[in-house]
């Protein structure tokens, strides 16, 4: 025969493993490491889906994550994902660890700063210089926020590629025509000294006539060469 006292269930049973398996957002924080190997997996398969080459340092001691091939120059990429919404912005920061401190990227660390968030999968591609100034990172690409600090980095894959050049060639020559003037042009041009071949009433005619300053003779004038490389206008 059962016992008159009733069984009374151990209030642990509540924080079993027996549980029914709860969301993820609900059951733990979301582990940041894992939040950044998650990202580095997918901006590596996005950047080689769009033609980039895409390598590691070796170690992790420099501040970038990945070293992006363009087809003409080298890139220093840092990678950070977010996947957590806090007053109305998904956000994330451009700043690292220094011992017990944190440090702003500048230039002298990366080139571009690659911001992902996670559950809508888009992504913000960022010239340090725009991330600098303000190292706090807030994105909104969940509602219509164009007029946003960062909007205008949303999928602007196109910064990362390799810009176009034209070159332009200035070809530059002078009249070669004496200066025959009472006042210098300028002390690295003309030179003062005495017309003709020291002939007596010669000289001091042309002094008269022309003034001390003369151009002796015309000069010939190599050909200027200059090229300048610029991206060209759209």
């Amino acid at each position: 025969m059962p016992s008159g006292k009733k069984s009374r269930s151990n209030s642990s049973t509540k924080h079993s493993d027996n549980r029914p398996d709860l969301p993820l957002r609900t059951a733990r924080r979301s582990n940041t490491k894992r939040v950044g190997e998650r990202t580095e997996a997918a901006f590596l398969d996005k950047a080689y889906d769009l033609g980039f080459g895409v390598a590691r340092p070796w170690g992790d001691s420099e501040r970038y994550d990945f070293i992006l091939d363009n087809g003409s120059q080298l890139l220093r990429v840092q990678v950070k994902g977010t996947d957590s919404l806090r007053a109305g912005a998904y956000e994330t920061r451009a700043t690292y660890t220094i011992g017990k401190s944190r440090a702003v990227y500048t230039r002298r660390d990366i080139d571009f700063f690659v911001g992902h968030v996670i559950p809508l999968d888009v992504w913000y591609i960022m010239p340090v210089e725009a991330c600098t100034p303000a190292p706090m990172l807030r994105f909104y690409p969940h509602r219509q926020a164009k007029k946003m600090r960062l909007e205008k980095y949303r999928e602007a894959w196109s910064l990362l590629e390799a810009q176009q050049t034209s070159n332009i060639t200035i070809h530059a020559a002078a009249d070669e025509t004496p200066c025959e003037t009472h006042e210098p042009c300028g002390a690295d041009t003309l030179v003062r000294q005495p017309l003709g071949n020291n002939r007596p009433g010669v000289d001091a005619a042309n002094r008269a006539q022309r003034g001390p300053w003369h151009r002796p003779v015309p000069w010939p004038i190599p050909t200027l060469e200059i090229l300048i490389s610029r991206r060209p206008t759209p």
